[in-house]
């Protein structure tokens, strides 16, 4: 069996074969640069995702499982994309809320693939408070499903 060689610049040749787990390297940190690998969720995280109508939406991730994603709808309406903001001003808006004004929600569970079309987009590092995850509780004990 031949070995392939190639020719490196200052003339060595090399065994391809031996190259072969710096490309490996070299592919997978360029794929990270390039976003090739996807979004890496974080649990905790705050994310904004494109309004139907323009404008932005805010969302906090809860908790991340094999099959979905679990998260915190709020009611902000942003005109631009935010890059950080005071958590204090989240808020979710229940059925007394104003004309035009998104429904909050306190736990939503979002398939990955769902998810993956909500073009959510990560902008701040957060944590999830133990009263933040009661609606997951409820989700668990009914062995609910995913929208």
């Amino acid at each position: 069996m031949r070995t392939s060689r190639a020719r490196q610049p200052h003339g060595r040749l090399v065994a391809l074969g031996k190259m072969k787990p710096y490309a490996v390297i070299l592919m997978g940190f360029l794929s990270s640069l390039t976003g090739c690998s996807g979004p890496k969720l974080v649990e905790g995280g705050l994310y904004y995702t494109p309004g139907e109508k323009g404008g932005y939406s805010v969302l906090k991730i809860l908790k991340l499982d094999d099959h979905g994603v679990h998260v915190r709808l709020y009611s902000n309406h942003l005109a631009e994309p935010p890059k950080k903001i005071d958590e204090s001003t989240l808020y979710m808006a229940g059925m007394n809320r104003k004309p035009g004004e998104t429904l909050g929600m306190g736990h939503a569970p979002i398939s990955k693939r769902s998810f993956e079309g909500w073009k959510a987009t990560f902008f701040q590092r957060s944590t999830v408070k133990e009263e933040e995850l009661d609606g997951y509780k409820m989700w668990l004990d009914g062995n609910g499903g995913y929208f």
